[in-house]
């Protein structure tokens, strides 16, 4: 009994020593308030319904990329609205045709606007990139080179019109080229490679006759004669055919290649310098296509390649005006 009466002391003791504890409250706090991100900078092409699909699948892929590797973002849409351009719009890329560049230059002051494949009025913040502009007579001077390599007793010609004479001095150069002198082992004597003018795309007859009458092998025919009636005229007489475009169908066995500037060359070399707020350098780019293998061996296009880049590289010169 003495023994529980002293236990109860001890314990009263020991509560006595405890001090009491402050009812602790939780009390509700409001949350952080947000706070709105600015949107990255936009890099945005604007492909017209009517442009070229190869051009703007390039384009595509390269602003895409350029975009990626500088924390933008990308968008591609067929039409822009001056009145909508987005804020945060930092290049605008557009695509041939013209879908509007003088109005959304100035709607867009603080944007780079590249207007690619056509040269639109010139404004402040605007770049043109025609990609295969000026490169007729380069053009011209391989279809001399190539029709020299594959006639036979160099009977290479060109046939034009007045829109195109100042192409011939290239032809001419390019056929002689290869062959030098281009002296003829059998008769007619002639003076190769040869030229005829044409009036005009529809008045070729006699310009062709006096082709034939040369026994031409090879005619190189100038960008407005290739869908006459010429083309087809001078196939019937066992002719080989170069141009610088697509061929007709009926004319595919007698077309020897089709010689032009690649345009999607020239961009994967001057959209990235562009973008990037570079200069764009012109940077010519020759193509051969619709080759005719029959008479274009792989090792004669290697030729033909060397020499291409030899006269983009500047190596070879045109002639001058």
């Amino acid at each position: 009994m003495v023994l529980i009466f002293i236990s109860g002391l001890l314990l009263s003791a020991c509560n006595s020593l405890v001090s009491p504890q402050p009812t602790v409250v939780l009390e509700q706090t409001a949350a952080p308030p947000a706070t709105a991100t600015t949107p990255a900078p936009l890099v945005l092409l604007v492909s017209p319904p009517q442009a070229d699909p190869a051009l703007a699948s390039a384009t595509a892929e390269l602003a895409a990329a350029y975009a990626a590797g500088n924390q933008m973002r990308f968008e591609q849409r067929a039409l822009l609205d001056p009145a909508q351009v987005p804020a945060e719009l930092s290049a605008l890329l557009l695509l041939a045709p013209d879908p509007g560049a003088a109005a959304l230059a100035a709607a867009a002051p603080q944007a780079q606007i590249i207007a690619i494949g056509f040269s639109p009025e010139s404004a402040p913040n605007l770049v043109a990139l025609p990609l295969s502009g000026g490169e007729e007579g380069s053009s011209a001077f391989i279809a001399g080179y190539v029709a020299a390599l594959t006639a036979e007793d160099w009977r290479a010609a060109m046939l034009y019109t007045p829109s195109s004479a100042s192409w011939v001095n290239d032809f001419v150069a390019g056929a002689e080229y290869f062959c030098g002198a281009c002296i003829p082992i059998a008769p007619p004597d002639a003076e190769l490679p040869l030229a005829a003018q044409a009036a005009d795309a529809q008045s070729w007859q006699a310009a062709a006759e006096q082709l034939l009458a040369g026994r031409a092998q090879v005619v190189y025919l100038a960008p407005e004669l290739e869908a006459s009636e010429a083309a087809q005229y001078l196939a019937s007489f066992g002719v080989l055919l170069i141009g610088s475009g697509e061929p007709l169908s009926s004319l595919e066995a007698s077309w020897l290649a089709s010689i032009s500037t690649d345009p999607i060359a020239a961009l994967r070399e001057q959209l990235p310098l562009t973008l990037a707020g570079q200069a764009p350098a012109p940077s010519p780019s020759l193509v051969l296509t619709h080759v005719n293998s029959a008479y274009l061996s792989e090792a004669r296009l290697a030729d033909v390649q060397e020499v291409i880049e030899d006269l983009l590289a500047g190596f070879i010169r045109l002639p001058a005006e």
